[in-house]
C-alpha cells in the first residue's frame, strides 16, 4: 500500500478517487490550523475534518437506527454504539501496531480476522504498522455509511458499515509529520435470539490508507 503523497487540501479529491470511498455526493472538507512551534513538548492541534453526508443516505440510516431501537433492541443508543465502535477501532489499530494478530481473537468474525491477519503480514510495512495506532482523540470522522437490518425466518441481524478517518502527529527524524489513517469497518450483531444474547462483532476491517503527509498545512 503506497504512502500518501498529498497535501491535506487535496484530501477531498483523494478520498473520492478510491472506489471504496464514499459516494461522490458525500463531501469532506479540511480546516487547517497553522503549525505552531512546540513548547514543553506539546504537539500542535491537528487539522479539523468536516464530513457532509448525502442527506438521503443520512436520513435512511437514522430511520433504520430508529427501527432497530423500536422493534429489535429498546436498549440501543446510537451514541453508545459510536462510543463502542471508537474503542474497538482504537483497540484493533493498537494490536496491528504491536503486530500481535493473536489478540484479534473474539474481536472479529473468523473471515474478517483472517483477512486482516493476511493484510498485516503481506501488505503493511513496518512504518505503517508503527503509525497506524489511533487514540480516540485522533479520530476526526467516524460515521455510519450504511445500516442494514436483515430478517429471514427466525434469523435476524444488523450490519453497520462505518467510515473512519484519523489524523495525528508522528515524529520522524526529529521532524513532525501528519499521519492520515482511513478505515472502513463493519459491525455485525445477531438478533436472532434477542438483544440480550449477543454482542457487536467486527465483521470487516479494511485499511484504505495509512501514511504520512509530506507537507504541514499552513
Amino acid at each position: 500500500m503506497p504512502l500518501i503523497q498529498r497535501h491535506l487540501s487535496e484530501l477531498k479529491s483523494f478520498i473520492r478517487s478510491n472506489p471504496k470511498r464514499p459516494n461522490p455526493t458525500d463531501s469532506f472538507a479540511v480546516q487547517p490550523h497553522r503549525f505552531q512551534h512546540m513548547t514543553h513538548r506539546k504537539l500542535p492541534k491537528t487539522p479539523d475534518l468536516i464530513y457532509v453526508p448525502q442527506i438521503i443516505k443520512w436520513l435512511k440510516n437514522k430511520f433504520k437506527f430508529k427501527v432497530l431501537k423500536n422493534a429489535w433492541d429498546p436498549e440501543f443508543s446510537e451514541g453508545a454504539f459510536i462510543y463502542g465502535t471508537t474503542r474497538a477501532v482504537c483497540k484493533i489499530t493498537d494490536i496491528i501496531s504491536r503486530d500481535k494478530p493473536q489478540e484479534l481473537e473474539n474481536l472479529l468474525t473468523f473471515s474478517a480476522k483472517m483477512k486482516l491477519i493476511d493484510y498485516m503480514s503481506t501488505r503493511l510495512s513496518k512504518v505503517q504498522k508503527e503509525i497506524i495506532k489511533l487514540k480516540p482523540d485522533d479520530i476526526k470522522i467516524l460515521v455510519p455509511l450504511h445500516v442494514a437490518l436483515s430478517k429471514n425466518g427466525n434469523k435476524k441481524n444488523c450490519r453497520v458499515a462505518m467510515r473512519v478517518l484519523g489524523l495525528k502527529w508522528h515524529e520522524q527524524s526529529h521532524v513532525l509529520k501528519l499521519v492520515l489513517v482511513a478505515l472502513q469497518t463493519e459491525f455485525l450483531r445477531d438478533y436472532s435470539g434477542g438483544h440480550k444474547h449477543s454482542e457487536w462483532t467486527v465483521s470487516a476491517f479494511d485499511i484504505l490508507e495509512c501514511g504520512m503527509l509530506t507537507q504541514i498545512p499552513g
